[in-house]
This record gives structure tokens, sequence and C-alpha cells, in this order.
């Protein structure tokens, strides 16, 4: 189980040997400890008049001053301001004595969304699109209460077990016309906004370029970049375009890549103007996707990884490799890959087995397990097929193409060269031998 009121570094990791448990914080009683984060110890408290489950956020000793105490300060100004279904609602804040501050939050039974984001533990597009959709609604709410989130990511989106979402942890709020200390250079790299970065005065399109990114980090597993450090993500969120997300999704309406492209805009005036717009271009997609068949992913990845050519990837990794692919069906005879033309992706046979020929003459027989026409996406240029590769029975393929190889991680990248090398190893292997034989050795 999750508390709405955990902090900034997310760790979520319960550490009961790092605070005594209290027996009682103000009228609550403590059962046990939830978790801890960059500002506080969070506990799960009973209230003694109405039993009713709460979480308490309570400051720890080492963050009574500085910037660390004005975040938990600036989340407790917000006691009974912020009314609103997908929103944590705050019941009591104690901000008297900074060794003893505490804030009573209700609590919320479920996950953060942080739960879903890598490739092996992504939830349904229509499930994501719906939960974005509730986190917008929160967000579109808190700025018409004068409030911008500003820390607006995965792990800061609840999601109980009925499908409720629930905004928490504005301990990062920008907040107008408020005596309350604002807080500068607060929230995640990951999903700051270009402004946020740079320190120009914000508006609400900050959140909205947050909530892109966290879209886009809910559909893929991936943050919009691909950085080594700080200093590379800063630079490639000031400066460079996000990858883009068909590259990392395959299988994504063109209408939600837009949406998602069009939250990540650099130039505000590129970006969503409100998040009315944002929202209903969101309700759009939702429609298209209903109208889908749904995908089993589950049963494309026990192909996959029952595949000779993904025995060293990782569960992780087949996962990535899954949403950035194409599913291709072929039926028998059907041409895969023609003589002549140019060619910029290629295949891994999961079933069936294919023909590899030149003029109307068998090269070879390629397998459930390998690969074909990766010659297209290990040159640079504009490659041309040298042979065509015709479906021998009814084929299953993954069709990669090269801009999505490049978008992989650098663990995939690696693996998949790997699994390059095997497979022209094995074909060089066959090629050899069919010399000897006619050579007559």
């Amino acid at each position: 189980m999750m508390s709405a009121t955990t902090d900034q570094d997310k760790t979520h990791e319960l550490d009961k040997t790092a605070a005594p448990l209290p027996d009682d914080i103000g009228n609550y009683r403590i059962t046990r400890m939830l978790g801890r984060g960059a500002t506080s110890y969070v506990y799960l408290g009973v209230d003694k008049n109405t039993l009713k489950l709460v979480a308490i956020k309570k400051i720890r000793p080492e963050c009574t001053i500085g910037l660390q105490h004005k975040m938990f300060a600036v989340e407790a100004s917000l006691c009974g301001k912020l009314k609103h279904p997908n929103i944590v609602s705050i019941i009591e804040a104690n901000t008297g004595d900074p060794s003893n501050a505490y804030i009573v939050m209700e609590y919320i039974e479920g996950e953060s969304l942080e739960s879903f984001s890598t490739p092996d533990r992504l939830l349904p597009v229509e499930t994501v699109l719906d939960v974005v959709r509730q986190a917008a609604e929160a967000l579109n709410y808190a700025f018409q209460m004068g409030v911008i989130h500003r820390d607006v990511k995965p792990a800061n989106i609840l999601m109980r077990q009925d499908g409720l979402v629930k905004l928490s942890d504005f301990g990062c709020a920008l907040l107008f016309n408020s005596d309350t200390t604002q807080i500068s250079g607060a929230g995640s790299l990951s999903f700051m906004s270009p402004e946020q970065i740079t320190g120009v005065t914000l508006n609400h399109q900050s959140d909205i370029y947050s909530m892109g990114a966290v879209l886009y980090r809910l559909l893929t597993g991936h943050n919009t970049f691909n950085a080594a450090d700080n200093y590379a993500a800063i630079n490639q969120i000031l400066n460079h375009p996000p990858i883009p997300i068909e590259t990392r999704r395959a299988d994504l309406p063109k209408e939600l890549c837009r949406i998602v492209d069009r939250t990540l805009q650099k130039n505000l005036e590129d970006r969503y103007l409100d998040w009315k717009e944002f929202l209903s271009d969101l309700y759009a997609v939702s429609g298209i996707m209903r109208d889908e068949s749904p995908v089993e992913d589950q049963t494309k990845f026990e192909l996959m990884s029952h595949c000779a050519f993904f025995k060293d990837f990782l569960t992780v990794e087949i996962w990535e490799v899954l949403h950035a692919s194409l599913w291709r069906i072929f039926k028998h005879n059907e041409q895969i890959i023609k003589d002549g033309e140019h060619g910029f992706s290629f295949y891994i046979i999961l079933e069936g087995s294919v023909v590899v020929s030149k003029k109307q003459r068998m090269l070879n027989v390629v397998h459930a397990g390998d690969c074909v026409g990766e010659n297209a996406c290990l040159y640079k240029g504009n490659p041309i097929r040298g042979a065509t590769v015709t479906a021998q029975g009814k084929v299953t393929a993954l069709e990669i193409s090269k801009d999505r190889l490049d978008a992989f991680s650098k663990d995939v990248c690696i693996r998949m060269d790997r699994a390059f090398l095997r497979s022209l190893n094995e074909k060089l292997s066959v090629s050899n031998s069919r010399v000897l034989q006619l050579m007559g050795i």
C-alpha cells in the first residue's frame, strides 16, 4: 500500500529503523510507518474519534529549516483550499512548532503511477488516457484556484484499485495571491518544462508540459530524452526536441502521438494554450481507442520470450522492443522484402520460416528465432534491398525500423548488436558450408 503523502525523492522504501514509531501524533493513533521522503516520515494513523484511517506526514528533524521546511510549509498552507475528487485532501496541518510539524491527509489505498512507468509494467493505453485525464482535471482545477503544481510526475499521481486517480504532493507548488514564501528551482528534472529550468515566470502551460512528459513515460516506460546526467538532460530539454514517441511505441494512434508532441513543445505558442484544449483532444482520442480491438500484449510477450533472438534479453528489455515494434502477420507466399527496393526496417521471425532469394534462386531459408533485412538498419544512407524475402507458410514477425532502433535504450542496443552478430555468424557458417559443398570439399 502507498500513502498519498510520500515526498519529493519518492523512494517509497520503508525504513523502519530510520525513526522511532510514535504512539500518537495529535489526535491520531499511529499504527505503522508507510514510508519516508525528502522532508518527512509518513505514518498510517487512526482518528481516535472517528476511527478513520489517515496518512500523516511528520517533518524530519533535519528538515526544520531551509528549503525543505519551506516545501513542507507550502503544502501545509493548502489545508482545506483544494477540494477536488482527484486531489488528495489535506485534513489538518500543524506547523506552529517547526520541530513537531505535521500534515494530516486522506489515506489513499493504491499505488503511484511510478509503479507503471517501466516498459515491463505499462498500463493499457486506454487506462493511461483515463488516469492522465483525471490528473489533468485536477491540475486545471488547481490552476483555477491559483495553484501551479510544478512537480507533476508519475510518483505524485496515485491510483486506487477502483481506478480513481488522486494528485498529491504540492510541496513545490507556486501559489498566486499568497503570503507563503515561494520556492524557486523546485521540481523533478525529467518532467520539468524548459521555462521552469530557466526560471522565467510560470503559468499553467508549465504543468501541461510536465503532464505531457508523464503521458510519454506512462506510454513508453522511458523519459522524453536519453540523457547520461543532469547537465545533458538540461541541455536536451532546452535545446533539442524529444525523441518522437512513435519511435518508442509503434502501436499508438497518430492522434495520440500528436497530442504528446504538442504538450512537449518548447515554444508556449505551439504548446496547448489551456487545459480545456488538452482535455478536449484527450477525450477525442479516447473515443478512437475504444473503437479499436484490444491488443493482447501478454500473448506477444510470451512468444517473444521464447524466441532465440531474445534469449539474452531481460524481461524489461523484451517489453521495450515489443512496444517499439510493429506486429506483422504474413500469409504463405506473401512478399516481406523485395529485391531492389529501398528499405529502412528489419524483421525478427517469431513463427514460421521465410525464403531468401535472388533472381528467383533460393539463397537461404530463415527460421523462427532469426532476423532478415537487418542491413537496412546497420548501414547509413539510403539502403537498397539485396534480396527478396517471402513467407513460407504463415509467418509472425516483428518489424523494427531504423529510427526506432536508434531510440532504444543503451542496454537494448547492446543486446541487439549481440543478436545481430550471432545471426551473422550463423548465416556465414551456412554460406561457407554451401561453398564447400559446391567445391566438393
